[in-house]
């Protein structure tokens, strides 16, 4: 047995002289580990009976680890044996030194929490602690030992029990490596005897069994992960910004009302007149006048006609209402037929021209807005007059 020991040693310390400092598990790698472990229970373990020791042997078994690395030094394992099957012996009585009177088989998975040290070396030990949950199964006595009666059953509950453990990783490439642990249960569940008494079983408690069993074992291991994203390339320095454009030409505007003279549809707008954005006044003021008690057009005002020709068509987005007005001369009524049938005449010319009647509208003011005094041949014929104002609104 030393000698065997003796060997193991040699072999961890060749392994561990030779690993190189390899990738090491990080967050969200797993770790795998296939392994042997040898289950052996504390001595002494169950309740004494008839007249000698009972105990829980020793066996060994294949076993799974998958750990989940939760931090590059923190680790969540689920520790997984297969069935184990241990002799109960009889020791220290009449039939002997030891003897087999009977079969337990044990699953003895194991949850823990494991903290890794020197996580960026060849050889990473690592403490850890869970929880154990223990379920027995198949326990049988053999024959009548002690007396005790043919057809008996040995029945050990299920239990749980804290769990302790300390291990160690060593790297033998980027994924492989080998590793050693040691485990420590602390397990103690009740024992029941169950006797055939005729078509009934009678239960008899035995007592409590401290099983407690320390966990050696040796194991492969794999790690695995998600790829690990490469590192962002460093950025560039930008370059520098063009430099602004040079502010644009003040553009020639002869009558300054704001609108380029080579964009102004009405140049030679007087100051201070209000325009639309092709320079054209906002509000226009007809010189069409007429003879008194007559709506025909005077010769003189074809001129300012054609004017406005030349602006409806220059801005073909304005609209305009045609105002008729007269003197004080007369009924208001007939005054006021009088200045729709001047509207009229405008709009009729206006429309022959081309302009579309649809922007334009006519109205008669009769003599209700005078613009000079009626008491007067000058001022009555100011007064008898055609206003155009203007009613779009995309001005």
């Amino acid at each position: 047995m030393l000698s065997r020991n003796r060997l193991l040693i040699q072999v961890v310390l060749v392994v561990a002289t030779a690993a190189p400092v390899v990738a090491v598990a990080e967050d969200g790698d797993w770790l795998l580990r296939f392994g042997v472990h040898q289950i052996n229970p504390d001595k002494n373990n169950l309740p004494d009976v008839l007249g000698g020791n009972v105990v829980l042997d020793k066996d060994e078994t294949f076993t799974i680890d998958a750990e989940y690395m939760l931090t590059q030094h923190v680790g969540v394992d689920l520790f997984a044996p297969l069935y184990t099957s241990h002799d109960v012996q009889l020791k220290n009585t009449s039939l002997g030194p030891s003897a087999k009177i009977g079969e337990v088989d044990l699953l003895a998975p194991i949850l823990g929490l494991n903290w890794h040290f020197n996580p960026d070396g060849a050889i990473r030990p690592y403490l850890g602690v869970g929880v154990n949950w223990s379920d027995f199964s198949g326990e049988e006595i053999f024959g009548s030992p002690g007396g005790i009666p043919a057809g008996s059953k040995l029945r050990i509950d299920q239990a749980w029990g804290p769990a302790g453990r300390v291990g160690v990783d060593i790297g033998t490439s980027e994924h492989w490596f080998f590793n050693m642990d040691v485990r420590y249960v602390d397990l103690d569940t009740d024992v029941e005897l169950r006797v055939p008494a005729g078509i009934d079983v009678a239960t008899v408690p035995v007592g409590e069994a401290n099983i407690d069993p320390w966990i050696y074992g040796i194991a492969i291991g794999y790690r695995f992960g998600a790829a690990k994203p490469l590192p962002e390339p460093v950025a560039e320095e930008p370059p520098p910004p063009p430099p602004p454009p040079p502010p644009p030409e003040k553009c020639a505007d002869g009558d300054n009302d704001g609108v380029c003279d080579i964009d102004d549809k009405c140049p030679a707008t007087p100051a201070g007149t209000r325009v639309d954005r092709v320079g054209c006044p906002l509000s226009q003021t007809l010189k069409v006048l007429f003879d008194f008690d007559s709506a025909e057009l005077r010769p003189e005002s074809i001129t300012e006609l054609e004017r406005l020709v030349k602006f409806m068509n220059d801005v073909p987005f304005a609209t305009a209402l045609i105002e008729g007005h007269t003197d004080s001369v007369g009924a208001d009524a007939y005054n006021l037929a009088l200045s729709d049938r001047r509207a009229k005449s405008v709009f009729d010319y206006l429309t022959s021209r081309g302009v579309d009647p649809a922007r334009l509208k006519s109205v008669g003011k009769g003599e209700s807005e005078p613009m000079a005094d009626n008491s007067n041949d000058e001022g009555r014929q100011q007064n008898r007059r055609v206003l155009l104002i203007r009613t779009d609104t995309g001005s």
